[in-house]
């Protein structure tokens, strides 16, 4: 037997999956601060699905990463998300890493840019 959460119907209700923010429509440049269960993330958006990350015991110093989305821990990840109540997935170099889930997602800065365009 395989637990709700696990199968798609039940990632699909689970909070996270409207909850959050989808990483590929910042602009680069963008700073985001993720607090996890555990932990506390600095991610610097690259573009795309690629970030510069930090935090945790994993990636003290930063490393370029690939975001690659949400989870609740099984195969099913919606991709590009980082999403409330969802554990965040990163590829560092080859390591997939899976935090803690996410408890809270700061936009810290905006790319001066962008922030023109919405004054």
């Amino acid at each position: 037997m395989v637990a709700r959460c696990q199968t798609l119907d039940g990632f699909a209700l689970e909070s996270g999956v409207e909850d959050g923010l989808a990483v590929g429509s910042l602009e680069p440049g963008t700073v985001l601060t993720v607090h996890t269960r555990h932990s506390r993330y600095r991610l610097v958006v690259l573009g795309g699905a690629r970030v510069v990350v930090s935090g945790g015991s994993m990636i003290p110093d930063g490393s370029e990463a690939r975001l690659q989305g949400a989870t609740l821990g099984g195969s099913a990840v919606k991709v590009g998300w980082i999403g409330l109540g969802l554990q965040l997935e990163l590829l560092v170099g080859r390591q997939r890493i899976t935090t803690s889930r996410v408890q809270s997602i700061d936009i810290e800065s905006v790319p001066v840019r962008s922030a023109a365009l919405v004054a």
